[in-house]
């Protein structure tokens, strides 16, 4: 199995780690955090080191690769820039939940986290760094875009389209053919029923614009 070591000691770890575990298919050699304690323990793993130290890291535990393990999707994606400028080549693996179903011809990028009971039906697409959690449902031809998230028992009909850093919540569906824009945030409960625009923070059932958003801005 390769080696491979998990960024972010936050909430998004545990499930993480149980994830990788039962995949099967990699080595969990450690954790990369900023903050915590170096050698502290966290669910039978230590923390081995910070990210400014990849490259000592790489040697010291023959690293073949790491996948980031942060809920937010802004931090995600600050985090893969910053390894980007220590380690261009560095390997990104998908961590997938061995109950999760996957259709014919679906696309999929790297560094992408999904949770169990989660569908991914035939000629979807899901783009790099998204995370899928517990039972979210995601339907044919959907283009979900980088940094995206899709919460806990969500459901997209067919060709929807969820721009970059987008993060539908809990329990939300969205009807098929509908387009939610990039850093835009649906509130868990809700019903998109029409296109929404980038940067804004919809809700409701049917979902309305409640207000802006920002680039960077967290929803976790």
């Amino acid at each position: 199995m390769k080696n491979v070591v998990l960024i972010g000691a936050g909430t998004a770890l545990l499930y993480s780690i149980d994830i990788v575990e039962k995949e099967g298919k990699y080595n969990i050699i450690g954790i990369i955090d900023s903050s915590l304690e170096i050698s502290k323990e966290l669910y039978g793993y230590k923390i081995i080191g910070r990210q400014e130290n990849l490259l000592d890291l790489i040697k010291d535990y023959n690293i073949n690769g790491g996948i980031i393990t942060i809920g937010d999707n802004w931090t995600r994606y600050n985090i893969y820039q910053e390894i980007l400028k220590i380690k261009p080549d560095f390997n990104w693996y998908n961590a997938m939940h061995p109950s999760v179903i996957i259709g014919k011809n679906v696309n999929l990028g790297f560094g992408i986290l999904v949770m169990a009971g989660v569908i991914i039906n035939s000629g979807a697409t899901i783009g790099n760094f998204c995370h899928l959690y517990t039972s979210a449902n995601i339907e044919h031809d959907c283009i979900i875009g980088n940094y995206a998230s899709i919460s806990a028992g969500s459901i997209t009909g067919g060709y929807v389209e969820l721009g970059e850093f987008a993060a539908v919540t809990l329990g939300v569906t969205v009807f098929d053919r509908t387009k939610i824009g990039r850093n835009s945030v649906v509130g868990a409960g809700s019903l998109v029923v029409k296109d929404l625009p980038e940067n804004v923070l919809a809700y409701g059932n049917p979902a309305k614009i409640i207000r802006p958003r920002e680039d960077g801005e967290k929803f976790l």
